[in-house]
């Protein structure tokens, strides 16, 4: 079970479970990005900061973390307060969350601690394994907004990536309409297309800056569309060998 039921003041002992001599360990099975709680306006070196305090927290053992009220405060590590002044959102809304973990408060709270005092929160929960599951990533501190700032909540929002932009453009493709026979056959075939069973082998092969102008100028010349031709003609070539 998770090693800190309620975040209680530093001067008191937390109530513990017991997890043995356990380093933190962390998944990030449950993180998704929201509006409020997205990477758009994070920049390269907010990513280093944060995994380089994952790095320090997986040196730590789970138990001792807990129970010193000095490192939790160092770390800003306590209980979500849902009740806090503007929050954006509740725990009700974490709906991509397991409902036996997100309906139950009482063994699974959200909990949170710092990347640092200017660079955001982590958000996050103990599961039955004592390991901490990546909810959210905060960098403007919107989690739990600050009366020293007025209670104010910063915009962002999710920053799409190479993949996730071609789920949108597929998305895309299969909500319009850009047939001009309504028998064309085109939105069946672009409305059954499924990454789900996908699948495809991938193969790294260095190349010296000979062998890459060889490539290029081949793929140039129109002998080749691409590398992966250029490949399976190399195969062939074996293969006749043979």
């Amino acid at each position: 079970m998770k090693p800190v039921l309620e975040h209680t003041p530093s001067n008191n002992k937390p109530v513990l479970v017991d997890v043995g001599e356990k380093k933190w360990t962390f998944s990030f099975q449950y993180w998704k990005q929201i509006e409020f709680f997205g990477l758009d306006k994070s920049n390269p070196s907010w990513f280093v900061s944060l995994i380089e305090k994952l790095k320090d927290l997986s040196g730590k053992d789970v138990k001792s973390f807990v129970s010193t009220g000095e490192q939790r405060d160092a770390w800003r590590y306590h209980n979500i307060d849902w009740n806090q002044t503007n929050i954006p959102i509740q725990r009700e809304d974490l709906d991509w969350l397991d409902k036996d973990y997100r309906e139950n408060e009482a063994e699974y709270p959200i909990v949170q601690f710092q990347v640092s005092q200017a660079l955001g929160r982590v958000v996050g929960f103990w599961d039955e394994n004592s390991v901490f599951n990546i909810l959210l990533l905060d960098p403007l501190h919107n989690i739990q907004p600050s009366k020293r700032y007025n209670y104010k909540v910063d915009h962002c929002s999710p920053l799409s990536c190479n993949y996730s932009a071609l789920l949108f453009s597929i998305d895309t493709l299969k909500r319009g309409n850009y047939c001009s026979s309504s028998d064309c056959g085109y939105h069946q075939e672009i409305s059954n297309l499924s990454i789900d069973n996908a699948y495809t082998n991938v193969v790294i092969h260095f190349l010296d800056d000979t062998e890459k102008a060889e490539s290029e100028k081949l793929i140039s010349e129109k002998k080749a569309r691409d590398e992966k031709e250029i490949f399976e003609a190399g195969l062939l070539f074996l293969s006749d060998d043979e």
